[in-house]
């Protein structure tokens, strides 16, 4: 197996949470870049809020190649701008003019049955077609707004839209979505396409756009992003799992709701490596995974109309989905850090760390400088880390974290002081719990003013897309 990889290195898993994930995920990524760990990524993969982040960063170029300053000047700041002053989803005008024309296109269905002279049933019958005129082409059409405001306003330098097959870098960038019928993870990278039952494929045309889309298409919020399968070309799924009637089409969903964290594929790249040996010497396995969980977990919060039927049913069913939700990804939450915690000890297998978007920079580094005993190099660097940040700090780092759990999931701008405080604290969370676990650089704890200079608006391009 080790013929097929172009090189093994450390691997990123960027969670889903919205403009929250977004910035969360930005923030570890200049922390990597500043203390020049960036060299050693050699993929990165996400889901949702953090494919924003791991599209913008692989069109703007090499992730491996920038140094501290230029990954804040060239990417950092012009995306933070972006999501702090303008949003995505609700910044183009067509968007509004889209939410405009649907506020009013239900109401307007139901005209006709005030039209004087029509017959009962022809008034119904008008009103059936156009309500489901309505459903079809206008609601049902917010997927593809979303994914032209994606391009407006991130991903179309001097205004061409970038294809995915163009971001191929010395970093596998990979898209992760679920598949409606598969109900498994496809795959979306700048060199393949592959989903266990339909095989491996190439983007072919596919905009880099649609790709975050797909990836981000949360339920509720969005359809389900329906792609021909004949674009990509699927070849090599095994004959015991392949489909009795191949499919036409992918009907994709947000990546986190098969895994919210986006580790899964580095997880399982192992089992999946042999599938994917025609990409020999093009894709990076993993020695090291770092998993940027932007997730904020359940919060306390009022439990509207339980008194009225079918309402109280609905509500119900969201909330048990949510608490199923929470209470799985935190079990695997902790089976990674324990198979991270046992790599480290054996000196041998995948070690890694998670950076948690609930967490303050505190809690790693004075939990293991308590275990001294088991852990004596992770209580030396965390006695550094404590001293670093200033231990009379605690009490307002517990509240920077409580208030990033806070940002709700969502695509419009969060403002300039929001976007600061997320950067800040994922910055100095990753900073502390990568030099504690992993020995990573503990470098100056950096000031909020230079993070709320990032969300000042950004200078227009000047040179062509790669």
């Amino acid at each position: 197996m080790a013929n097929l990889l172009n090189s093994r290195g450390t691997s990123v898993a960027l969670s889903g949470g919205g403009h929250r994930a977004t910035l969360f995920s930005l923030g570890v990524l200049m922390y990597l870049a500043d203390a020049g760990k960036n060299r050693e990524v050699g993929s990165i993969a996400s889901v949702s809020g953090g494919s924003i982040t791991n599209g913008f960063v692989a069109q703007c170029g090499n992730f491996q190649d920038y140094d501290g300053p230029r990954f804040e000047k060239e990417v950092a700041g012009p995306l933070t701008s972006v999501i702090a002053r303008k949003g995505t989803f609700f910044a183009p005008l067509r968007t509004k003019v889209y939410l405009i024309l649907l506020g009013l296109g239900l109401p307007a269905a139901f005209a006709p049955l005030w039209v004087k002279g029509w017959p009962p049933a022809l008034r119904i019958v008008v009103v059936a077609l156009l309500v489901a005129f309505w459903a079809r082409f206008q609601l049902g059409g917010r997927g593809t707004i979303c994914a032209l405001a994606f391009r407006d306003t991130l991903f179309s330098p001097q205004g061409r839209a970038t294809q995915l097959a163009e971001i191929c870098t010395e970093v596998d960038h990979v898209f992760c979505a679920t598949d409606l019928r598969a109900a498994e993870h496809v795959y979306l990278s700048c060199r393949f396409v592959y989903g266990y039952r339909f095989g491996l494929g190439t983007p072919g045309d596919l905009p880099l756009y649609d790709a975050v889309q797909a990836s981000a298409s949360f339920p509720g919020g969005f359809p389900p992003k329906v792609l021909p399968t004949k674009r990509f070309g699927f070849k090599g799924a095994p004959a015991s799992q392949r489909p009795k009637k191949p499919p036409r089409s992918l009907v994709l969903i947000d990546g986190g709701v098969y895994d919210n964290m986006a580790e899964q594929w580095a997880v399982g790249f192992e089992a999946r490596a042999q599938r994917l040996a025609s990409l020999q010497g093009q894709i990076h396995g993993t020695d090291e995974l770092l998993v940027v969980n932007a997730a904020a977990g359940n919060q306390w919060r009022p439990f509207p109309g339980r008194w009225i039927p079918l309402v109280s049913e609905f509500a119900s069913l969201l909330r048990v989905i949510d608490v199923l939700y929470e209470n799985t990804t935190t079990t695997r939450r902790q089976r990674l850090v324990d198979s991270f915690d046992r790599a480290a000890k054996a000196g041998s297998g995948m070690t890694g760390a998670l950076i948690q978007i609930t967490q303050s920079p505190f809690v790693v580094a004075t939990y293991f400088e308590r275990e001294g005993a088991l852990w004596p190099g992770r209580a030396v660097r965390a006695r550094a880390a404590l001293d670093a940040l200033g231990r009379d700090k605690l009490g307002e780092w517990k509240l920077i974290a409580e208030a990033s759990a806070r940002v709700p999931t969502v695509l419009s701008a969060l403002g300039t002081e929001t976007s600061a405080s997320l950067l800040h604290h994922a910055y100095v969370l990753a900073m502390c719990n990568l030099h504690v676990l992993l020995g990573y650089p503990l470098l100056e704890v950096p000031a909020r003013a230079r993070f709320t200079r990032l969300t000042e608006p950004a200078p227009p391009p000047t040179s062509e897309p790669r």
